[in-house]
């Protein structure tokens, strides 16, 4: 056997005469130190010998690797990615079709209440709603200013069985028939508030899609519009 085929210099040149280049991987694990001590002096030799291209190469992952380094220094505030969660929580469009429907049922409604005789009216018309949907409680209350044409709901979602559920960042759908008009985020309470037009055939729904089911709520025949 030929001692100089043996020595860790020869395979080396071998390595060098083998490898027209190496491949990016190759470099990315160069640029790492993840490479073994002889094929990154190899690496080093054919860097050496003016190979313009896996010099580019070698630049190009060398500078990435520096970015990567410094975006692992940043820290994310937690309300701003609990902010970025939610906003795309609020846009997503939930998969209705094969979520289990609970229709909702009136348990209260204010509008039953006896009124005091010769009580008037004042210039808003408040109401006071509250629907069972299976496990689930909707309690809604309208505010209308007399002469405006827009009314807001204020709700809020809670689990009944389990009251400590949280029902933080559940989508709040209001539709008309089949058409959505507005939509809202519960916050951390299972709170929340929507402004909309009066029409037609109100709906609101309530997709839990953890649950595979969604709630839902008739309001026009609660005088919601």
């Amino acid at each position: 056997m030929d001692p100089e085929a043996a020595s860790p210099v020869y395979n080396v040149r071998s390595m060098i005469r083998a490898a027209a280049h190496f491949d990016r991987s190759q470099w990315a694990d160069f640029v790492r130190n993840q490479v073994p001590p002889e094929q990154r002096q190899a690496m080093l030799s054919h860097l050496q010998s003016g190979c313009s291209r896996c010099n580019n190469t070698k630049d190009l992952l060398e500078r990435f690797a520096t970015i990567c380094k410094c975006e692992t220094a940043y820290r994310i505030p937690v309300d701003v990615e609990r902010s970025v969660k939610a906003f795309f929580a609020l846009n997503r469009q939930p998969k209705v079709s094969f979520l289990q429907r609970i229709l909702g049922s009136s348990l209260y409604d204010s509008y039953d209440d006896p009124q005091p005789v010769g009580l008037r009216a004042g210039h808003q018309i408040n109401r006071h709603v509250l629907f069972q949907a299976g496990d689930y409680s909707v309690d809604l209350r309208f505010e209308h200013e007399r002469g405006s044409a827009s009314m807001v709901m204020v709700g809020q979602i809670a689990n009944r069985r389990t009251p400590e559920e949280l029902m933080a960042h559940v989508p709040v759908i209001l539709f008309s028939g089949s058409r959505e008009l507005t939509r809202s985020l519960s916050n951390s309470f299972g709170e929340f508030q929507m402004e909309y037009t009066p029409q037609a055939n109100l709906n609101l729904r309530v997709p839990l899609e953890a649950r595979g089911q969604e709630l839902e709520v008739v309001l026009n025949d609660r005088g919601a519009d």
